[in-house]
């Protein structure tokens, strides 16, 4: 799988942890309908960040937990590169 995709593959996988941590936290609890979106963004940000740091962490003594991240394959990055930069090389090439 090329980087970039790499990459965004395990971007979107945690954020999809927590969209469905900040569906489940809105379900079965009375929460001011005014209130609602403020708690879902909240639990899913926090979510999804906590999500990301533990199982990247995890990753690095036992690679096999990659795999909770949408691959256990980590992208590399070209030094001096930035992360999301196509180093050089346009989609068209995929």
């Amino acid at each position: 799988m090329h980087d970039l995709i790499l990459s965004w593959v395990r971007t979107a996988v945690p954020a999809g942890v927590g969209g469905l941590a900040a569906w489940l936290a809105t379900k079965g609890v009375d929460v001011d309908p005014a209130d609602a979106l403020a708690v879902g963004a909240g639990v899913g940000a926090a979510t999804t960040t906590v999500y990301q740091v533990t199982v990247s962490t995890l990753q690095r003594k036992w690679p096999l937990i990659g795999i909770l991240l949408g691959s256990t394959r980590m992208p590399t990055y070209q030094e001096g590169a930035h992360p999301g930069a196509h180093a050089g090389r346009d989609l068209h090439n995929l």
